[in-house]
C-alpha cells in the first residue's frame, strides 16, 4: 500500500515537472488552432505581427503604378490625417456624397459595373480575409502564450487596416468614402464573424481557407518594403477524397483554378483571373472624390505543403511586381538552415530580389 502510494507521489511530481518546463508544448498540444499551423516550412513558417503588417499595410503598391513602394513615397502626414478625419467623422462626409450611392456602391451588391463595385473588395478582403486574419493572429498569440491574443490580434488586424488606407490614399485625398466601409464596418463584422468557432471550423476545414502572402522584405537603397502582397486562397472539394479542389485566389486580384493533391501532403494548383493594375478616377460627387479600378490578366502556379505555400510563379499585369517567383523556407536547405528567395521584374526589366528566414521577423531585399 505504501509502495503504491510512493509511486503515485512520484507520477505526479513527474508530471508536475514535465509541465513547468514544457508548458508551452503541452498547452500546445491540447489546443486546437483553426487557422494557424507553427510548421517550419512554407509561407505559414513566417507568420508573425510584423510580416503580417507589412504584407496587409502595404498590399495597395500593387496596385499603384504612380508610386515606387519606397518609404518616402507613403505620404505619411497627410495621408494619416486624411484617413484619421474620415472614420472619426464619416458621417458628414457620407451625407455630402449621398447616403444611397454610398450604401449602393460600398455596402450592397446594386450593380455589377467595376465602378460601382467597391462592395466587392470590402466582403472579400475586410469581411472574410481580414476577419480569418484577426483569428488567425489571435492564435498566433495564443501559441505564443502571449496575454490576451484575442485582444492583440484584433489590435493587429486594426493596424495593418489602417496602414493600408494610409498608403493607399494620395496626398489631398480628401474628403473620401473609400475607407469608411473598410475600417468602420467590415473591418468589426469580420472580426465579429470569426470569433465564432463555427464560423471559423467551416472556414477552416470545409474551404481550407488560408492566406498565402508573399515573403515580405526590407531594402535600404532606398529604404522600401518589398514584395508585400496579401491573398487569401479557399480550396472546394470536387470530389469525396479532397484530392481535386476548385481554387480561389484572391487580394487586389481575384484568380480561379484547379488544385490536385500529388499525395496525402502536397498540392499543385494552376490558376488565372484578373489583377488591380492601376487605379482611375471616378467623377468627383459633391466635392467627395472616389476612385475605381483598372484591370489586367494575371495567372500563376502554386505548389504547398498541408495549404502552406512553398513555392509560387505569378505572372501578372502591374508594374512593379509583373513576373514573380517566390521560394519559401523548406524547399532549400543550407546546412540546418531553411531559407526562402524572391525574384520579381517589372515592367522595364528592374529586379528585386530577397531572402528571407524563419528565425528573422522580416526578410531583407535589394533593388538590383
Amino acid at each position: 500500500m505504501k509502495n503504491n502510494f510512493s509511486f503515485k507521489v512520484i507520477r505526479v511530481g513527474l508530471r508536475f515537472l514535465l509541465l513547468v518546463q514544457c508548458p508551452h508544448t503541452i498547452l500546445a498540444q491540447e489546443k486546437h488552432y483553426y487557422f494557424y499551423k507553427p510548421v517550419p516550412y512554407g509561407s505559414e513558417a513566417l507568420y508573425n505581427p510584423v510580416t503580417l503588417i507589412l504584407n496587409g499595410g502595404f498590399d495597395p503598391f500593387q496596385m499603384l503604378n504612380d508610386r515606387e513602394p519606397s518609404w518616402k513615397n507613403v505620404y505619411w502626414k497627410s495621408a494619416t490625417t486624411n484617413v484619421w478625419r474620415c472614420i472619426t467623422a464619416p458621417g458628414p462626409i457620407i451625407n455630402k456624397y449621398g447616403w444611397s450611392k454610398f450604401v449602393g456602391v460600398e455596402i450592397f451588391p446594386t450593380s455589377f459595373r467595376i465602378e460601382e463595385g467597391q462592395y466587392a473588395p470590402n466582403y472579400a478582403l475586410h469581411l472574410l480575409g481580414g476577419g480569418m486574419e484577426y483569428r488567425k493572429m489571435s492564435e498566433w498569440y495564443d501559441y505564443h502564450n502571449v496575454p490576451v491574443p484575442y485582444f492583440f490580434g484584433a489590435l493587429t488586424r486594426i493596424a495593418y487596416e489602417y496602414l493600408n488606407e494610409v498608403v493607399e490614399n494620395g496626398m489631398n485625398y480628401y474628403p473620401n468614402v473609400d475607407c469608411i466601409p473598410d475600417f468602420l464596418i467590415f473591418q468589426p463584422l469580420g472580426i465579429l464573424l470569426f470569433s465564432f468557432d463555427g464560423v471559423a471550423e467551416y472556414f477552416s476545414h470545409q474551404l481550407s481557407f488560408n492566406s498565402w502572402p508573399h515573403q515580405v522584405a526590407l531594402s535600404f537603397a532606398p529604404f522600401a518594403v518589398r514584395n508585400a502582397s496579401q491573398t487569401f486562397i479557399a480550396k472546394i472539394p470536387l470530389n469525396s477524397t479532397r484530392t481535386k479542389s476548385l481554387f480561389l485566389n484572391f487580394g487586389c486580384f481575384v484568380q480561379l483554378g484547379y488544385s490536385y493533391k500529388l499525395d496525402s501532403e502536397h498540392s499543385l494548383t494552376i490558376a488565372a483571373g484578373a489583377t488591380s493594375k492601376g487605379r482611375r478616377p471616378l467623377p468627383v460627387r459633391n466635392d467627395v472624390p472616389s476612385n475605381t479600378i483598372i484591370i489586367g490578366p494575371m495567372a500563376g502556379i502554386y505548389y504547398d505543403r498541408n495549404n502552406s505555400l512553398l513555392a509560387s510563379f505569378v505572372f501578372a499585369d502591374t508594374y512593379f511586381m509583373r513576373y514573380r517567383l517566390n521560394i519559401y523556407p523548406g524547399i532549400i536547405s543550407l546546412g540546418s538552415l531553411s531559407p526562402g528567395f524572391f525574384l520579381s521584374i517589372d515592367t522595364n526589366k528592374n529586379a528585386v530580389v530577397g531572402i528571407t528566414l524563419p528565425v528573422l521577423p522580416v526578410g531583407i531585399g535589394a533593388k538590383l
